[in-house]
């Protein structure tokens, strides 16, 4: 009988979902997080809507390839002229992403030298926050030299 309870309760149970929230900061830093944020937008996901992750094989030694499938007949096709525009667009978005990243950085660079310059009288009034304002300063450059690194890495992908 206690069988026959849990199956049905777990037919009534909820589907799992979670809200999530955008979050773009006064240095146009995007967040994503499921835990909503003071003028973080909210985005609908709908349930059906989402893809499972990878599955980890972990150390499983060389990855085996898995024999491709032929395309289904039904399956959309774009051609050529459409393809290369997608393609050239793409390429400007990430380029001018690159730049947009490049100036980030020479702006944290210069922030960096700023702070630096003013060293002594910030360190005496407050040094813990100063070590707090540099270590924000330093990790802010890191991600924006990381994110320079993907997007020409991206780049160099592309045909």
């Amino acid at each position: 009988m206690l069988k026959y309870l849990l199956i049905i309760l777990a037919c009534f149970a909820p589907l799992a979902h979670a809200d999530i929230y955008k979050y773009v900061d006064e240095h146009g830093n995007v967040t994503f997080s499921n835990i909503p944020m003071r003028n973080a937008q909210r985005i609908l996901v709908e349930p059906g809507a989402l893809i499972p992750a990878p599955r980890s094989h972990g150390n499983a030694g060389p990855k085996e390839r898995r024999p491709q499938t032929a395309t289904p007949g039904n399956f959309p096709r774009v051609d050529a002229a459409t393809q290369k525009s997608r393609d050239s667009n793409r390429q400007l978005i990430l380029n001018e992403e690159l730049a947009s990243e490049q100036k980030r950085l020479t702006d944290a660079r210069r922030q960096l030298s700023e702070a630096e310059s003013t060293r002594s009288a910030e360190e005496k009034a407050s040094p813990q926050k100063y070590v707090e304002k540099m270590g924000r300063i330093r990790n802010n450059m890191v991600l924006h030299e990381k994110n320079i690194s993907a997007l020409q890495s991206e780049i160099s992908r592309l045909r």
